[in-house]
Protein backbone atom coordinates (compact mmCIF):
# COMPACT_ATOMS: atom_id res chain seq x y z
CA UNK A 1 0.00 0.00 0.00
CA UNK A 2 2.65 2.70 0.88
CA UNK A 3 4.36 1.52 -2.14
CA UNK A 4 1.90 3.70 -4.05
CA UNK A 5 1.58 6.65 -1.35
CA UNK A 6 5.11 7.67 -3.00
CA UNK A 7 3.50 7.88 -6.55
CA UNK A 8 2.08 11.05 -6.47
CA UNK A 9 -0.37 10.17 -9.57
CA UNK A 10 -2.36 7.54 -7.41
CA UNK A 11 -2.24 9.64 -4.44
CA UNK A 12 -3.93 13.08 -6.94
CA UNK A 13 -6.55 10.11 -8.42
CA UNK A 14 -7.53 9.00 -4.90
CA UNK A 15 -7.47 12.93 -3.55
CA UNK A 16 -10.14 13.97 -6.80
CA UNK A 17 -12.20 10.94 -6.32
CA UNK A 18 -15.93 11.87 -5.09
CA UNK A 19 -15.89 10.14 -2.15
CA UNK A 20 -17.24 10.88 1.37
CA UNK A 21 -16.08 8.44 3.74
CA UNK A 22 -13.41 5.53 3.78
CA UNK A 23 -13.95 1.99 5.69
CA UNK A 24 -10.91 0.81 6.85
CA UNK A 25 -10.05 -2.88 9.24
CA UNK A 26 -9.22 -2.01 12.32
CA UNK A 27 -6.38 -4.57 12.33
CA UNK A 28 -4.41 -2.81 9.13
CA UNK A 29 -2.75 0.09 10.34
CA UNK A 30 -2.08 1.05 6.85
CA UNK A 31 -5.59 2.17 6.23
CA UNK A 32 -5.77 4.71 8.72
CA UNK A 33 -2.34 6.26 7.41
CA UNK A 34 -4.25 6.19 4.03
CA UNK A 35 -7.48 7.60 5.52
CA UNK A 36 -4.67 10.27 7.12
CA UNK A 37 -3.24 11.04 3.82
CA UNK A 38 -6.18 11.23 1.85
CA UNK A 39 -7.44 14.04 4.27
CA UNK A 40 -10.82 12.07 4.30
CA UNK A 41 -12.86 10.62 7.16
CA UNK A 42 -13.17 7.34 8.27
CA UNK A 43 -14.81 4.15 10.16
CA UNK A 44 -13.41 1.06 10.92
CA UNK A 45 -14.30 -2.03 11.32
CA UNK A 46 -12.81 -4.48 14.20
CA UNK A 47 -13.26 -8.63 13.17
CA UNK A 48 -13.13 -9.83 16.57
CA UNK A 49 -14.07 -8.81 20.11
CA UNK A 50 -11.83 -6.01 21.50
CA UNK A 51 -8.35 -6.58 23.55
CA UNK A 52 -5.78 -7.95 21.35
CA UNK A 53 -5.13 -4.43 20.25
CA UNK A 54 -5.19 -1.16 22.15
CA UNK A 55 -7.90 1.12 20.12
CA UNK A 56 -8.19 4.01 22.99
CA UNK A 57 -10.54 2.58 25.00
CA UNK A 58 -10.45 2.98 28.98
CA UNK A 59 -9.67 -0.32 29.99
CA UNK A 60 -9.60 -0.13 34.26
CA UNK A 61 -7.52 -2.81 34.79
CA UNK A 62 -9.21 -3.30 38.24
CA UNK A 63 -12.15 -5.21 36.79
CA UNK A 64 -11.47 -5.70 32.82
CA UNK A 65 -9.00 -8.58 31.59
CA UNK A 66 -6.30 -8.24 29.78
CA UNK A 67 -7.20 -10.78 26.38
CA UNK A 68 -5.52 -13.80 26.25
CA UNK A 69 -5.57 -13.77 30.52
CA UNK A 70 -7.85 -16.51 31.46
CA UNK A 71 -9.13 -14.08 33.89
CA UNK A 72 -12.85 -12.57 34.31
CA UNK A 73 -13.73 -9.28 35.68
CA UNK A 74 -14.22 -11.21 39.22
CA UNK A 75 -10.77 -10.84 40.41
CA UNK A 76 -9.18 -11.29 43.71
CA UNK A 77 -5.63 -9.00 44.57
CA UNK A 78 -3.53 -11.96 42.71
CA UNK A 79 -5.66 -12.00 40.24
CA UNK A 80 -5.45 -7.86 39.51
CA UNK A 81 -1.83 -8.37 40.43
CA UNK A 82 -1.96 -10.81 37.14
CA UNK A 83 -3.74 -8.41 35.31
CA UNK A 84 -1.46 -5.45 35.66
CA UNK A 85 1.54 -7.80 34.63
CA UNK A 86 0.13 -9.05 31.65
CA UNK A 87 -0.59 -5.42 30.73
CA UNK A 88 2.19 -4.51 31.18
CA UNK A 89 3.36 -7.26 28.90
CA UNK A 90 0.59 -5.95 26.40
CA UNK A 91 2.21 -2.62 26.47
CA UNK A 92 5.50 -3.57 26.00
CA UNK A 93 4.25 -5.08 22.97
CA UNK A 94 2.15 -2.43 21.47
CA UNK A 95 4.89 0.06 21.54
CA UNK A 96 6.80 -2.35 19.79
CA UNK A 97 4.12 -2.76 17.17
CA UNK A 98 3.66 0.79 17.16
CA UNK A 99 7.12 1.40 16.48
CA UNK A 100 7.72 -0.39 13.58
CA UNK A 101 5.02 2.05 11.88
CA UNK A 102 7.85 5.22 12.63
CA UNK A 103 9.55 4.62 9.50
CA UNK A 104 7.20 4.41 7.65
CA UNK A 105 5.19 7.40 8.51
CA UNK A 106 8.49 9.71 8.59
CA UNK A 107 9.06 8.46 5.06
CA UNK A 108 5.44 9.32 3.82
CA UNK A 109 4.39 12.35 5.87
CA UNK A 110 6.09 15.49 5.85
CA UNK A 111 7.91 16.83 9.41
CA UNK A 112 4.97 19.21 11.06
CA UNK A 113 2.34 16.69 9.72
CA UNK A 114 3.34 13.21 10.70
CA UNK A 115 0.50 11.65 12.88
CA UNK A 116 0.96 9.44 15.74
CA UNK A 117 -0.67 5.92 15.43
CA UNK A 118 -1.99 5.88 18.59
CA UNK A 119 -4.21 9.03 17.55
CA UNK A 120 -5.31 7.63 14.82
CA UNK A 121 -6.69 4.86 16.41
CA UNK A 122 -8.57 7.39 18.06
CA UNK A 123 -10.03 8.80 15.18
CA UNK A 124 -12.58 6.59 13.38
CA UNK A 125 -15.96 8.12 13.57
CA UNK A 126 -17.43 4.82 13.89
CA UNK A 127 -16.24 1.47 15.65
CA UNK A 128 -17.95 -1.22 13.69
CA UNK A 129 -17.17 -4.36 16.39
CA UNK A 130 -18.13 -7.75 14.97
CA UNK A 131 -19.09 -9.35 18.61
CA UNK A 132 -21.49 -8.69 20.70
CA UNK A 133 -21.60 -7.02 24.29
CA UNK A 134 -22.86 -10.56 25.68
CA UNK A 135 -19.41 -11.98 24.56
CA UNK A 136 -17.14 -8.83 26.24
CA UNK A 137 -16.86 -8.09 29.63
CA UNK A 138 -18.68 -4.90 31.06
CA UNK A 139 -16.22 -2.30 30.14
CA UNK A 140 -16.76 1.80 29.31
CA UNK A 141 -17.09 1.85 25.95
CA UNK A 142 -17.08 5.59 23.21
CA UNK A 143 -20.42 6.60 21.72
CA UNK A 144 -19.03 5.88 18.07
CA UNK A 145 -18.90 2.30 18.99
CA UNK A 146 -21.56 -0.36 17.46
CA UNK A 147 -21.58 -3.55 18.04
CA UNK A 148 -22.43 -5.76 14.92
CA UNK A 149 -22.05 -9.47 16.05
CA UNK A 150 -23.94 -11.83 14.23
CA UNK A 151 -23.81 -9.89 11.35
CA UNK A 152 -22.89 -12.47 9.13
CA UNK A 153 -24.19 -15.37 10.57
CA UNK A 154 -27.05 -17.73 8.74
CA UNK A 155 -30.38 -17.97 10.31
CA UNK A 156 -31.02 -20.82 12.83
CA UNK A 157 -32.61 -23.97 11.40
CA UNK A 158 -35.67 -24.97 13.51
CA UNK A 159 -35.24 -27.87 16.01
CA UNK A 160 -36.62 -31.27 14.78
CA UNK A 161 -39.55 -32.09 17.10
CA UNK A 162 -38.83 -35.59 18.38
CA UNK A 163 -42.29 -37.61 18.92
CA UNK A 164 -42.49 -39.81 21.63
CA UNK A 165 -44.00 -43.77 20.98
Amino acid sequence: VFGHLLRSDIVDSLKNENFDLLVVEGFDFCGFLVAEKLGKPFVSTLPCTFGSVDFGLPSPISYVPVFSSLLTDHMDFWGRVKNFLMFMDFFMEQWKLYSTFDDIIKEHFQEGSRPVLSHLLRKPELWFVNSDFAFEFARPLFPNTVYIGGLMAKPVKPVPQVSKP
